[in-house]
């Protein structure tokens, strides 16, 4: 066994024993190898393991603005490394500027120490985060809302409420995400047909066409979990000078 493989195996099986019966578990810098428990790590954001067997420390808050509304009323699951909490920040921003009005929905991150999230498998290390579709109504006007809604491959809700998949801001979204090269996206998780929605919009309109190969590398629609037919759920890579600590996995999702 590797090194690498020693300390993660020592800190997650430390860890996630004492997540066992706990709704939200509490880890602290005792829940990391020896190696670690000193500085500079003690000030750090840390990202432990990978999103479907992890933790975090000192995670950063995901505050509600004009231009960004949090899903959940509940805020114990707005938690995520700064990385990811602040390209969702950089995103509504721009969003907001380049789609007058543009308000982008956040679903869960993670706990505020991460761990295993009801209705999750994945969510644990903070850098997952679920986002809502922008839609319309039916005669194309930009519509907000306050929850998730599954479309089908006609760009029309499944709910039959006549709302329409808003091809025009989701892939002004994606392309977004394409630029931030701060976070290090590594993955957007969406159902296949609206992937392909996607990439047809923007292999179809000179101006986003050049994006279009890029943005096939990805979103991705995993293979084990739920389609993601009614949010994107995106993923930032491990943070800089954490390799020892966060775990980067095949993509999988919820």
């Amino acid at each position: 066994m590797s090194r690498r493989s020693s300390i993660l195996r020592w800190a997650l099986g430390s860890a996630l024993c004492l997540a066992s019966g706990a709704a939200f578990a509490r880890y602290s810098n005792a829940d990391l190898p020896p190696a670690f428990q000193k500085a500079p790590f003690l000030k750090m954001s840390l990202s432990v393991g990978s999103p479907i067997e992890g933790f975090q420390l000192r995670a950063k808050r995901l505050r509600a603005t004009e231009s960004l509304a949090l899903k959940n009323a509940e805020r114990r699951t707005a938690y995520g490394h700064p990385s990811l909490v602040l390209m969702l920040q950089r995103s509504a921003k721009q969003m907001a500027r380049e789609a007058s009005g543009a308000v982008l929905l956040v679903g869960d991150l993670s706990n505020e120490n991460g761990g295993p999230l009801a209705g999750h498998r994945s969510h644990q290390s903070g850098r997952d985060a679920d986002v809502g579709f922008f839609v319309t109504d039916a005669k194309g006007r930009p519509k907000r809302l306050d929850h998730f809604v599954a479309f089908g491959a006609d760009g029309k809700a499944k709910d039959g409420s006549g709302l329409l998949f808003d091809d025009y801001r989701n892939w002004l979204l994606i392309q977004m995400w394409l630029k931030d090269s701060r976070a290090g996206i590594k993955y957007v998780f969406v159902a296949k047909p609206l992937r392909q929605r996607l990439l047809h919009f923007a292999s179809s309109r000179p101006a986003f066409k050049k994006y279009a190969g890029a943005a096939a590398a990805l979103l991705l629609q995993p293979s084990n979990s739920a389609a993601h037919d009614d949010h994107f759920h995106v993923r930032i890579t491990c943070p800089k000078g954490q390799e020892k600590l966060c775990v980067e996995r095949v993509a999988v999702s919820d």
